[in-house]
């Protein structure tokens, strides 16, 4: 199973690389998008080509005329050097639209002048007639891969045109069975005739299917188009967005230097990883916990965002919001740890009021952050800051029971208390 898949994988990618329109393309731009047009019709061309060649050489292998073999090996050098002018076209420079569009024409009359070609070499033969005159159709769809409603009445004039001198010329070589008869003379004979039916129903059957194929592609090419509008008004939000987190993340990265502290951090994690097994908190949990409460951390992986516009390169995309995601959970964490020491300023400063309990709870009170700022709290009232001296075990629990309570759901208070020795220990070894 593993083997097929690997197949099944190496054949998509086989494929993608030779005929899809837009692999590793910016479709937004007009000009790389008929680039890899022109490279996937080219490679149609080629594979039609040795279609073709097999074809000839068979029917040469079979009749043993030296004509058919003439035609078969005259073929290669006009293949050799109409091949040659199309890659010099298409790779010459590949962000010139005027070659570009030259190149787009010259691979449409090139498919248009081979399958005529090869009509004219098969008509006579029953057995190919059918399919050799199919190949007028398939060109049609293959040149119609390009999307340009103007290219395609190109080729619906055009091949009007060559089907109608095909069709008398050497389908049912009317021109030497009505030879010398002037124009009313060959109307009246002819008009009544199989053959005329037969053209008619022909012709029309071509025009309905011409209707069809620009019918497809304006369809496309205005689907093409939504697309490539909507990615441009895509990237133009992803820009203002990346704007706005940028200085969102600046304004708030600027502050980090108070909150990184390696040792505040650290103690902060080994607590909060003890309280939430002491409280009985899941697995999935307490590595949420663990993985949270030093997050703020990883913010050097982040600054490469501040001023930076990934979100003009699409291949930057998902980096982009990887980064965004990470940025805004550094946000919380400092957020978090910004309310830890508001707490304790505004309770040592005695400016702490019931509205500013009430602010303070409206600010991550889910009961993982909670666990947190319980222990961040802990160690900010135990160690020294500019608006305070250290304050020892004693007077910090004394805070927690008398104090702090409001700020936190009373059963979390109580394990902390039941186990505040074991907080202190931690704190101690640190």
């Amino acid at each position: 199973m593993r083997k097929k898949n690997k197949i099944t994988g190496m054949t998509k990618s086989f494929f993608s690389r030779l005929f899809a329109f837009e692999e590793n393309i910016d479709i937004t731009d007009d000009v790389i998008v008929l680039h890899r047009r022109n490279l996937v019709i080219k490679n149609i061309i080629l594979l039609s080509n040795i279609v073709y060649s097999i074809l000839l050489f068979l029917i040469a292998y079979t009749t043993k005329e030296p004509s058919d073999w003439l035609f078969s090996v005259l073929s290669f050098p006009l293949t050799f050097f109409i091949n040659n002018v199309i890659k010099r076209l298409i790779f010459g420079d590949r962000h010139d639209k005027t070659k570009q569009e030259v190149a787009m024409y010259v691979l449409s009359l090139y498919m248009f002048l081979s399958s005529i070609l090869i009509y004219a070499r098969l008509y006579q033969n029953q057995t190919f007639e059918t399919a050799a005159y199919i190949l007028l159709y398939y060109a049609i769809v293959v040149v119609s891969l390009y999307q340009s409603r103007r290219l395609i009445m190109w080729v619906f004039q055009g091949m009007l045109a060559a089907i109608t001198v095909i069709h008398f010329v050497w389908t049912y070589s009317i021109n030497r069975t009505y030879e010398g008869m002037s124009l009313g003379e060959f109307l009246n004979a002819f008009i009544p005739t199989k053959e005329a039916v037969d053209i008619f129903l022909r012709t029309t059957l071509f025009i309905i299917f011409m209707v069809v194929v620009y019918a497809i592609v304006s369809i496309g090419s205005y689907m093409q188009e939504q697309r490539k509008q909507e990615l441009i008004k895509r990237r133009e939000v992803q820009t203002d967005f990346t704007n706005i987190v940028s200085d969102l993340f600046s304004v708030v990265l600027s502050s980090k230097k108070n909150f990184l502290d390696r040792q505040h951090v650290d103690l902060v994690y080994q607590m909060s990883e003890k309280l939430a097994g002491y409280f009985g908190l899941s697995h999935d949990q307490i590595d949420y916990i663990k993985t949270y409460s030093k997050i703020h951390l990883k913010y050097k992986e982040v600054e490469g965002l501040v001023g930076n516009h990934m979100a003009e390169d699409e291949s930057k995309f998902e980096m982009l919001k990887e980064k965004t995601n990470l940025g805004t959970q550094i946000a919380k964490r400092l957020q978090l740890a910004q309310k830890a020491e508001d707490i304790a300023r505004a309770h040592v400063e005695g400016v702490a009021t019931l509205q500013f309990s009430q602010e303070m709870n409206e600010i991550q009170p889910q009961i993982e952050s909670q666990v947190i700022l319980l222990c961040d709290l802990y160690v900010t009232m135990r160690s020294g800051k500019s608006y305070k001296r250290p304050y020892p075990n004693q007077t910090t629990i004394q805070l927690f029971e008398k104090v702090f309570l409001p700020y936190f759901d009373y059963f979390l208070v109580e394990r902390f208390l039941k186990f505040k020795n074991e907080f202190e220990k931690t704190f101690n070894e640190y």
